[in-house]
Order: C-alpha cells, then structure tokens, then sequence
C-alpha cells in the first residue's frame, strides 16, 4: 500500500469515528431530554405543576422542535394514562373531567392534534 491509500483509510476511519461519536451523543441528549420531559409531564398530571409552570420550563427541559414532534406526543399521551391509571382505580366521574381538561390545556397550549379524531363520512370517500 503506497502513502495516499494510507493516508485516505486513516481520513475514512476518523470520519466514520467522528459520526459515531456524534449519533452516541446525540442519542444520549435526546434520552435525557425524553426523561426530563417525563417527568415534568407526570408531575403536571398529579397535579403537582401548574400548566403555567409547565410552559416555562418545557424550553429548559426540550427545544421547541422536540415539543411539537410526535415523540412529544406520545410522551403526553402516556403520562395522561399513567395518570388515568392510577387516578381512577376507584373510578370518579370528577377526576375524570379534571384529568381531560388538563389534557385539553396542555394540548392547546402546546399545539397538539388529536390524532385519532373520527371525521365521519365524507361524499366520495367509501
């Protein structure tokens, strides 16, 4: 092998080194990022966070691509039936308005669809 094919290995190895590196960070900030918000959702559920509280610190804990992406989504949506699990064990019709209306404030507050919204029939959709 002469000095150039050398020298070009030697550049590929520490691109692709590089590119891991990058993706293993990038992995670990968004783990951390999916933890925190978490938490801070969960906590809004218990009642513990008011939505005010919520919003001021969801640009600490996420950047504002991540809270309008559907990982955000699905994160809401979880911590709404952790909630709804272990509120209504003993099942109260209360609890279960206060639990959707702070699910509709913060889907408001957020931008959230409704992703699974029924739509009903529509003329030339069989």
């Amino acid at each position: 092998m002469d000095d150039a094919t050398t020298i070009k290995y030697g550049v590929v190895a520490c691109i692709a080194a590089l590119l891991i590196v990058g993706f293993v960070f990038r992995r670990l900030r968004f783990r951390r990022t999916t933890r925190r918000t978490s938490e801070v959702l969960a906590r809004y559920f218990n009642g513990e966070v008011p939505l005010d509280q919520v919003v001021r610190q969801a640009p600490e804990v996420a950047s504002r691509g991540f809270t309008g992406s559907p990982e955000f989504q699905a994160l809401v949506q979880a911590a709404f039936q952790r909630a709804a699990e272990t509120r209504l064990a003993p099942y109260s019709l209360e609890v279960e308005k206060k639990l959707l209306r702070t699910l509709a404030a913060l889907k408001l507050e957020f931008g959230l669809p409704d992703r699974y919204q029924n739509e009903g029939w529509k003329p030339g959709r069989e």
